[in-house]
């Protein structure tokens, strides 16, 4: 064998043992309950973090605790994330701060943190940014957060 083939055989174990090791090492979520998911898989709010979620306005009121460590966080929330409920995602979109010269669409969903009065306890859900108006079809009005929160007493509006 010459040094060529070797190589091309340590590359493509390499690249084998790690497609394997991303395909057998999956995000794994819990069967039951509700968690948001940032872009690198870590969790940022579980069922115990959330207060209420109001199901016109589309807020998810947080524990204090959880404002409190979310403010003292060192990077604000900006980037993708994802809602899971029951195991499956719900909603996936993008963490947007209040004050921020990039527009969305109106087809986008959008989670403003912290809310345009600054309320850390507040996560609004919206569609577009900085204008909530949804055009054509909401997935806010069919989400399983609402069955989810309202089973555990959680759902208000």
């Amino acid at each position: 064998m010459n040094k060529i083939t070797v190589v091309e055989i340590f590359l493509a174990a390499i690249i084998l043992g790690s497609a394997a090791w991303n395909y057998t090492h999956q995000p794994q979520y819990t069967a039951e309950g509700f968690i948001i998911l940032t872009k690198d898989d870590s969790r940022l709010l579980t069922e115990a973090d959330i207060k209420s979620y109001n199901a016109t306005s589309y807020t998810l009121t947080l524990t204090d605790e959880c404002a409190d460590k979310i403010r003292m966080m060192r990077d604000p929330l900006i980037g993708d994330f994802s809602i899971i409920v029951d195991g499956e995602e719900d909603l996936s979109g993008i963490f947007v701060p209040s004050i921020i010269s990039r527009s969305y669409p109106s087809s986008e969903v959008v989670i403003v943190y912290p809310s345009f009065e600054l309320d850390y306890t507040v996560m609004k859900i919206q569609m577009g940014y900085p204008w909530d108006q949804p055009s054509g079809y909401d997935p806010r009005q069919y989400s399983k957060m609402i069955q989810h929160f309202d089973k555990n007493g959680k759902l208000t509006g």
